[in-house]
């Protein structure tokens, strides 16, 4: 008897030890499968008809569906115009227990909540704020477009390509973060010539009208340069009223006004636009053209430009996360140790401050990107 109560106690000692490790492993398994929750920024209308702009939020939707082993799990977040929610939005998602992001912010918004991604207690990816106020800092807020610095030195380059003299700019004031120090960058770069004249007209380009520039039309100008973003579909109501005018001058755009509703806008204008963008047109790189393709057959629509960038900073967080990194600390350590990643759209290439500095491309015949 004493033997085969001896002999049962071993058992259930041993059973209880293959319990335990089946537990642990469960454990450790879990943790490495473990879903990890992703704020994805939601904004302002610019699909016609919509209460918010879907593309992104689509962008996320269409990601998941093609990765559905990924452990990313969508925090959907919505853009208030209003910058000075940016930063309480966030916080409050941060205290949710949101410890990734990819923000859709843009510089009016991106400034003022900067200061969230100094201590690591959350990890962000923005694909819409090119302030030089973000460059250079050793802190959790990664960047997957140049700032305005390379992006006006580029869009002042196009422009000496051009012929003429005489430039009219059209800056933007509803985001002055961005266009103040983006049009003294410009001028400054477009300057070094001598040979331009520029003529600089500020206003408010959500709310324009037509009465409020008839003046500037009687002046001879031989390139104009609208210095607005945000991917508004007025950009392109003004390159046409532009146009009447000066039907065989060049328009200028700059990339946050890479959308259909902006081309749609343009009317005849669009065979005048010149567009610095951050990826391909679809007619020259395959890749972009045949995400543009998945996405439409699945929305009915073509997303604005910049949920490229959105999609490469969710493959980007994925990549990090497949490969057992699950903290702010640990995700950043990833990214900046490798000098390219490589994305279904092209390579990333960090500096060690997690900005990005070049990959501009020039798109003209604008009147192909409509499908």
């Amino acid at each position: 008897m004493a033997v085969n109560h001896l002999k049962k106690v071993l058992g259930l000692v041993a059973a209880s030890g293959l319990v335990a490790a089946a537990w642990t492993g469960w454990l450790h398994l879990d943790d490495t499968l473990r879903p990890i929750q992703v704020g994805l920024g939601i904004d302002l209308p610019v699909i016609y008809g919509a209460v918010i702009d879907p593309s992104d939020k689509n962008t996320g939707d269409l990601f998941l569906e093609e990765h559905p082993k990924s452990r990313i799990r969508i925090f959907e977040m919505f853009n208030d115009a209003r910058p000075e929610t940016a930063a309480p939005d966030l916080e409050a998602a941060i205290e949710q227990g949101v410890r990734f992001f990819v923000t859709t912010h843009a510089s009016s918004h991106a400034v003022p909540s900067v200061h969230l991604f100094n201590d690591g207690r959350a990890l962000g990816i923005n694909v819409a704020s090119a302030s030089d106020s973000l460059s250079g800092r050793d802190d959790f807020l990664l960047r997957l477009i140049p700032d305005l610095r390379h992006e006006q030195r580029e869009l002042a380059r196009q422009v000496e390509q051009l012929p003429g003299d005489r430039i009219l700019v059209l800056q933007d004031t509803s985001n002055l973060e961005w266009t103040d120090p983006a049009f003294a960058v410009f001028s400054d770069a477009l300057s070094a010539s001598g040979r331009w004249t520029i003529v600089n007209h500020k206003l408010m380009v959500p709310e324009f009208t037509p009465a409020e520039l008839d003046a500037l039309w009687s002046e001879p100008y031989d390139v104009l340069y609208i210095l607005a973003g945000a991917f508004m579909a007025p950009i392109g109501n003004l390159a046409q009223l532009f146009h009447r005018s000066y039907p065989q001058a060049p328009i200028l755009l700059t990339p946050w006004a890479r959308a259909p509703a902006v081309l749609e806008q343009a009317g005849d204008a669009i065979d005048r636009l010149i567009l610095v963008g951050h990826y391909a047109s679809r007619h020259d790189d395959p890749a972009v053209d045949d995400y543009l393709r998945r996405f439409d057959a699945r929305f009915g629509y073509t997303p604005q430009g910049m949920t490229l960038g959105t999609r490469q900073a969710l493959e980007l967080l994925d990549q990090a996360f497949a490969r057992g990194h699950a903290t702010p600390e640990a995700v950043k350590r990833y990214l900046l140790s490798m000098p390219v990643h490589q994305t279904s759209l092209g390579p990333v290439a960090f500096d060690r401050f997690g900005d990005v500095a070049d990959g501009f491309q020039t798109l003209t015949q604008l009147r192909r990107e409509l499908r």
